[in-house]
């Protein structure tokens, strides 16, 4: 009885023991966590600094923008005390501003049609426009014929309502009547959002986006257009106007630029066993200064 005592209160000193380990073992790892996202935190502030001065001194030095310029090149992975980063910066105007659509609480006839034309290259279906437009604008009217309000929403199994202002972030597109993920995944790599009108940046706009500026662009004029763009970035719209591909097809000024005021930090940090991956937008006034306007943490699978 004795003997069998002893190893009854040695086999509850034992499971005591592992259980303080096992307890002590997720304390010191959840600390490390806690410090390793802090120092990743502070790089990702630190990367952000460096866009800044960066695009603080383009802005100084160039009137225009494109991607043969310093702030565009990549920042190589470089070493940190107990891991490594690395960053990217992307013109954002180089894409399609979903807040564009309205100007002024009014439907943008020509922001409406770049963005159809942006949609049947991408094989979208283009009858949510009148929904988009729907969840933009102030009033519950709805568009006719594939508007979407209240009354659609809040049918739903989840119900919402509709939002009635600017789009504070892409992914609402999702919520949007008739947009399905299919379709924003698609969308997504060419549009983005901003608090007011911007307009497009045809030096750093990708193909589909030149495409899309006017209706019928042929085929020829395009391909010219993007090899004189990897030739040689236009500095004036007025040279781009002008130039033999785009001449021919009476485009205006309303809503083109040769340069940017809105940029994409685009960094991802190492330090220990975690990655931070993160998308900092920014904003950089005409005088050069750059604030941060908004900083997400993005998933491992967006890179």
């Amino acid at each position: 009885m004795a003997l069998l005592t002893v190893l009854f209160i040695l086999a509850i000193a034992s499971i005591a023991l592992v259980a303080m380990s096992s307890s002590r073992q997720l304390d010191i790892r959840r600390t490390e966590n806690l410090l390793r996202s802090a120092q990743g935190m502070d790089t990702v502030y630190g990367l952000e600094s460096w866009a800044g001065k960066t695009l603080s001194e383009d802005a100084r030095a160039n009137k225009s923008d494109s991607y043969e310029e310093a702030w565009a090149r990549v920042l190589p992975e470089t070493a940190v005390p107990g891991g490594s980063m690395t960053a990217a910066i992307e013109d954002l105007q180089g894409r399609f501003n979903l807040n564009n659509l309205l100007v002024d609480g009014e439907p943008s006839g020509l922001d409406i049609e770049r963005l159809r034309q942006l949609m049947e290259s991408l094989k979208i279906k283009t009858n949510s426009i009148d929904a988009i437009l729907d969840w933009l604008d102030a009033d519950n009217k709805i568009r006719y014929p594939n508007g979407a309000e209240d009354e659609t929403y809040l049918d739903k199994a989840t119900p919402y309502r509709s939002a009635n202002r600017m789009f504070s972030d892409v992914s609402e597109l999702l919520l949007v009547h008739g947009i399905s993920r299919a379709d924003y995944q698609r969308l997504q790599p060419y549009i983005y959002v901003a608090d007011t009108y911007a307009p497009i940046n045809i030096n750093t706009a990708d193909k589909l986006i030149l495409r899309s500026l006017v209706a019928g662009f042929p085929d020829k004029n395009l391909d010219s257009l993007v090899h004189a763009l990897k030739e040689k970035p236009f500095t004036s719209l007025d040279d781009f106007l002008k130039h033999e591909a785009v001449a021919p097809l009476g485009l205006g000024k309303h809503g083109l630029s040769v340069n940017s005021g809105l940029f994409l930090l685009n960094s991802r940090v190492q330090t220990g066993k975690i990655t931070l991956n993160f998308a900092s937008q920014l904003k950089r006034t005409e005088s050069g200064e750059v604030t941060v306007l908004k900083r997400q943490r993005r998933s491992p699978e967006h890179g």
